[in-house]
């Protein structure tokens, strides 16, 4: 009887993943078809010094093209509201023609990281795949400081 029981247990813990990657599997805010939705509000340069050690931060002196969802509109113009996009396409590039990967920032309701503006932040692999995914203190620092304006977007266009 007691073989029984530590076989349904044993059962048991596998459905419920505990002997699985118990990392959640993150979404990304970005649709695979984006660009024709998502019109380029920024266009490509490369990114200069903000991180208190005067590099880039995690952007390391890449290109970058910026665009945005409809409901941020100009987020270097306007105070994006709750369901705003930004998306920092990073390129090796000083014409944007090579993709290596993306920065993305999510406006969530107030009360998500009020320290952070409620912003949710996301990394992304130039597939598309999330790589660091919430609450990112390394990005929300840097965002922080000048020339980031008071809602965590940096440079005008």
């Amino acid at each position: 009887m007691s073989r029984f029981l530590w076989v349904i247990c044993g059962v048991s813990l596998l459905g419920a993943g505990c002997f699985q990657n118990s990392t959640p599997q993150h979404s990304s805010f970005l649709a695979p078809d984006y660009q024709s939705t998502f019109p380029i509000v920024r266009t490509c340069r490369q990114t200069g010094s903000n991180a208190a050690d005067g590099s880039s931060g995690s952007h390391n002196f890449r290109y970058l093209q910026v665009r945005a969802n409809s409901i941020a509109g100009d987020p270097y113009t306007t105070t994006p509201p709750a369901g705003s996009i930004v998306v920092a396409e990073e390129h090796d590039d000083s014409t944007c023609n090579s993709l290596i990967g993306f920065k993305l920032m999510a406006k969530e309701n107030p009360g998500y990281d009020s320290a952070a503006g409620d912003w949710h932040w996301q990394e992304l692999d130039s597939n598309q795949r999330v790589l660091q995914d919430g609450h990112l203190t390394a990005c929300s620092s840097c965002h922080a400081r000048p020339p980031c304006n008071g809602d965590y977007l940096c440079s005008s266009p």
